[in-house]
């Protein structure tokens, strides 16, 4: 069949090679790199060990040249200088994450990148509308994965070029179907056999549920530690008060392990200089000294208690999640100069300390009540699953409600419906006015753990939250 592409494959061969050379392996490295210093400034260090970029690539010549003779992409474009515009994957990042609830953190990360808008303000972007959620919705073979496009900034002389790049983001074992099943090896436009795909998909949906299980397994793994670094029982309570020399006899049995980690916890308090979330530090103090430290924590009987013991300097915030604040922290509430001018300076206080709290229009909290109230009533409150699990399932329901209230960002449903299972009020089904009484009081009560709140401060936050 006569080629149908305005140009020739030497024409198309030498293009490819100059604009790799010039623009994609730049883009490549930039972009691997500058997701990389983003995530790791946005997760913790027990996050950042769950979640890695584990590939990046610039298509091939040759398949690069096979997707552009598929009839959809070949149909509609005339000029070489076309291509980047038509072909969106021609540089590919890859996230692989241990669980779905890692997935779905980076998700969160990635869609609080700002938006492409032509300029070369910021060095990664995200391009609007470009989001493909294979995990809701796998392939026909069973593949699952997210997508998004990125947009980088690349230095070009006096100039700046943005290029786009692919980036997916798959659980460890979606990665593991994708490396079984070679799907990336086939043909664009072709099939692979009957039998290969039958295989495939039924490997999929296996690891699928396999999927399904370990976030289970990890779910309930986060319980235990949110357990075991909470408040000690009111008889152990009395640890918090100990002077040195006496320290609790568990503690002097393990005189040796007590005295390196609290001296590790007083290292890494002393030089802390932004509030960090509890379950970070314990996991920190975990991975140095093992996994049975938390088995009483020295004598402690809480991580908190161990906290405090090691380091009079810091304070805890005593609403959930509990964050530890340096000795001398004052929030300049900086944080999110870029939400709506309308936002209350105390909740942007709280933004400083708590990365993931949503500051959005009345408008968008309105939403996000009401969608939120609508999926619980959708709900079957009579299923035995786990709490984490209740809060996913409503936060997916209220995503894909038909409605014409305004869109609601993942992250901020998640962060509300989370508010529901901290404050103990994860039950229902709820209306819209008791998720803002209950929405609204939490928030202000996490904020009251961190700052005074004058009587007009504190009405200005509730006219807002509600």
């Amino acid at each position: 069949m006569p080629n149908e592409l305005p140009f020739s494959y030497q024409e198309f061969s030498d293009w490819y090679d100059a604009h790799k050379r010039k623009y994609l392996d730049t883009a490549k490295d930039a972009a691997a790199r500058a997701l990389s210093e983003y995530l790791e400034d946005k997760l913790s260090e027990m996050e950042g060990a769950r979640v890695r970029i584990t590939g990046r690539r610039v298509k091939s010549k040759a398949r690069t040249w096979r997707k552009l003779n598929l009839p959809k992409y070949r149909d509609s474009i005339n000029r070489l200088d076309e291509i980047p515009q038509i072909i969106d994957d021609l540089v590919g990042l890859r996230i692989t994450c241990n669980n779905q609830s890692d997935v779905i953190r980076v998700m969160r990360l990635v869609e609080a990148l700002p938006v492409a808008d032509g300029t070369f303000e910021s060095v990664l972007t995200q391009e609007a509308d470009s989001w493909k959620n294979y995990s809701d919705d796998p392939k026909p073979s069973g593949y699952r994965a997210v997508h998004v496009n990125l947009l980088t900034a690349i230095p070009l002389s006096v100039d700046w070029h943005l290029v786009t790049c692919e980036l997916q983001v798959r659980t460890l074992l979606q990665d593991g179907w994708g490396e079984l099943t070679h799907e990336d090896t086939y043909k664009p436009g072709s099939e692979p056999p009957v039998l290969v795909r039958t295989l495939s998909r039924r490997m999929a949906d296996l690891l699928a549920a396999v999927d399904d299980i370990a976030q289970d397994l990890r779910e309930e793994l986060d319980r235990l530690s949110v357990a075991a670094i909470d408040e000690p029982t009111e008889a152990a309570s009395i640890a918090l008060q100990l002077v040195p020399e006496e320290i609790p006899a568990e503690a002097r049995s393990e005189a040796g392990s007590q005295e390196a980690a609290t001296r590790y916890l007083r290292e890494r308090l002393d030089n802390l200089n932004r509030p960090i979330d509890l379950a970070s530090l314990a996991w920190e103090l975990q991975r140095e000294f093992g996994q049975e430290v938390s088995q009483g924590w020295f004598g402690f009987h809480s991580f908190k208690s161990l906290v405090r013991a090691s380091s009079r300097g810091v304070t805890i915030t005593d609403r959930p999640p509990a964050y530890v604040m340096p000795a001398d922290f004052v929030a300049s509430a900086a944080a999110g100069s870029i939400a709506p001018t309308n936002i209350p300076r105390a909740a942007r206080t709280l933004k400083e300390i708590d990365k993931n709290f949503p500051l959005v229009s009345e408008e968008q909290l309105d939403a996000a009540y009401e969608r939120l109230a609508r999926a619980s009533e959708e709900a079957d409150w009579t299923e035995s699953i786990t709490e984490l699990s209740r809060v996913n399932d409503l936060t997916r329901r209220a995503r894909q409600l038909d409605s014409t209230l305004p869109s609601v960002s993942r992250p901020h449903l998640d962060y509300i419906a989370k508010a529901l299972l901290f404050s103990k009020n994860l039950r229902g089904p709820l209306t819209t006015d008791q998720i803002k009484g209950i929405y609204s009081t939490f928030i202000v009560k996490r904020i009251e753990s961190v700052v005074a709140l004058e009587e007009e401060e504190r009405q200005a936050l509730l006219a807002w939250l509600t």
